[in-house]
């Protein structure tokens, strides 16, 4: 049966073919009156040319092979509008690097075994696949929700359960020396004051200069990954230099990128490893400046509660109850310990 004019056209191509039935479709007439045609695809029967014509007319957009990328950016611009959160941003900005292979795929072209294998070839933590999935997922919805796709497979990526598990260490005394003695080398500082102050890598990018009490030595932590994380640091009098040597009033945040007015998490990163390299220390993870500010501490005789109180410990809450409640004097004293 003859479709209707202006309904397209499923008609069979001459020769053997292994998908011989072509669908076509009027997009538009030229000057002249003459139809403007374009092939939205070629399938091995006739009833799937038919099916694949029916949901063309259903929804045209569906066939327009915008890519994974472009329809990322519009998600990103979107969904950008409603985050306020820096650290969040920069954390997605991160992740979404895991992407970038599909950035030039049709985003209705991609298939459920390509995005399992995706996830099956990153060697990282179950948590950081999670967060990957999650990104992928809010892009999905929002290309389902603008007919982009038909459906959201995301929900059927497997992650598996199993966690790489990192080996924290903590930077010994030798290595801390080293670290000193290369003061000079750019970022080299930002390690010390992690090691000194047991801030979260994230608390220190955003810390503004106005959170920096260099009169009081005191810093505020208005930034954290929790509400326990909002707190007073005194400052060691060890890494006072540090601050006054790196703060720069023309500055919103004390760490500024090169770029922008702040450092981000995933320019940071590889520069630590970077500079540990070249000075000689073995391998570490930003992470474990925190555990060596716990154990210096620790191996100072710090009780636990100044400890829990000055690393912003989410459980703090229910230790604050066992425990004297601690000031910034004797905060001090702990943080002079060290």
């Amino acid at each position: 049966m003859k479709n209707c004019n202006g309904n397209g056209s499923v008609y069979k191509a001459n020769g053997k073919r292994r998908k011989p039935w072509i669908v076509r479709v009027t997009t538009g007439y030229s000057t002249s009156g003459v139809q403007i045609r374009k092939i939205i695809g070629s399938y091995e029967t006739k009833r799937e040319g038919q099916e694949a014509l029916l949901e063309y007319l259903k929804n045209p957009t569906l066939f327009s092979k915008i890519t994974f990328g472009e329809v990322k950016k519009l998600w990103w611009d979107n969904y950008t509008k409603k985050v306020s959160t820096k650290t969040t941003i920069q954390t997605h900005i991160y992740r979404m690097r895991a992407f970038d292979s599909l950035e030039n795929t049709p985003i209705i072209d991609l298939k459920l075994f390509q995005l399992q294998e995706l996830f099956d070839n990153m060697t990282t933590s179950s948590s950081f696949k999670r967060g990957c999935k999650s990104i992928l997922n809010m892009i999905f919805d929002f290309a389902l929700k603008n007919d982009f796709i038909k459906s959201n497979k995301i929900q059927f990526i497997e992650i598996g359960k199993k966690e790489k598990v990192l080996e924290r260490k903590i930077f010994t005394k030798e290595e801390i020396e080293i670290l000193w003695l290369n003061i000079n080398m750019p970022h080299v500082y930002i390690i010390l004051i992690l090691i000194y102050t047991g801030m979260r890598i994230g608390e220190l990018i955003n810390l503004k200069n106005t959170d920096i009490n260099l009169k009081e030595k005191i810093l505020q932590i208005r930034v954290s990954k929790t509400s326990s994380g909002v707190r007073s640091i005194p400052i060691n009098s060890k890494i006072i230099p540090l601050f006054r040597g790196n703060i720069k009033e023309d500055q919103v945040y004390f760490v500024k990128g090169d770029t922008t007015e702040q450092l981000s998490y995933s320019t940071f990163k590889p520069r630590f490893n970077k500079i540990l390299k070249k000075i000689g220390i073995e391998k570490h993870t930003i992470h474990d400046t925190r555990h060596t500010f716990a154990t210096l501490m620790n191996n100072a005789n710090v009780n636990s509660t100044s400890i829990i109180k000055l690393i912003g410990h989410s459980d703090f809450s229910i230790t604050e109850n066992i425990y004297t409640h601690k000031d910034t004097e004797e905060l001090r004293k702990a943080i002079e310990a060290i």
